[in-house]
């Protein structure tokens, strides 16, 4: 009996062991996580004082707020390209490159995402409403649209912001998706930076 039981052990172990392989050889594709980066945006010069701390905060639509990179499919679905994240959920992954694009300009005091600013800081509320592959009837991807929708309080002031741009992805690969969402955040923050000197001068 005691010898039935320890061949039934033996089994059970060996088809744990088993088991456990097959999921650490899995045949799945690797996750591939790709990298946004910040623009770079010339300084412009100004005889005025520097410009004091900007708090900046992005949120996105629902169906944004996700790690995935995606595409809008002709029946109005978000669709994953299998395997692709961003280094972070979107929110996130903007809100640094953005933050770091406009600190590179070198008019703010700073830049940061702070919870808590200081009464006298300016502050930049960005929501994601855009930021996906846009794919025809056969799922190809042809472009990609990258919006933002703003509002921004600097001098006592509060102005509406509205960015959207759009760029070609010229192949069918996802290095190419991911270059054109790329050239159309760059567009969407160098326009940003524009209306920054001309709202708050």
């Amino acid at each position: 009996m005691k010898r039935k039981s320890a061949i039934t052990s033996l089994l059970l172990l060996a088809a744990t062991i088993t088991a456990c392989g097959g999921v650490l050889t899995s045949e799945h594709p690797v996750k591939q996580t790709y990298l946004l980066e910040p623009t770079s945006i010339e300084s412009t010069d100004s005889a005025g004082d520097p410009w004091p701390a900007l708090e900046l905060s992005v949120k996105a639509v629902p169906g944004l707020d996700t790690d995935h990179i995606q595409a809008l499919s002709t029946d109005a679905s978000l669709k994953h390209y299998a395997n692709a994240r961003w280094a972070d959920f979107l929110p996130e992954v903007l809100s640094s490159v953005i933050r770091r694009s406009l600190a590179s300009t070198g008019r703010f005091e700073s830049v940061s995402s702070t919870p808590a600013p200081r009464r006298d800081d300016w502050s930049l509320i960005l929501e994601v409403q855009q930021f996906y592959g846009i794919q025809d009837y056969a799922g190809s991807t042809s472009s990609v649209a990258v919006s933002f929708e703003g509002v921004l309080a600097c001098r006592e002031q509060i102005h509406q912001l509205q960015l959207s741009f759009s760029r070609q992805v010229r192949e069918e690969r996802l290095s190419a998706v991911v270059k054109a969402h790329q050239q159309a955040l760059d567009d969407a923050t160098k326009q940003l930076s524009s209306e920054l000197n001309k709202l708050c001068q």
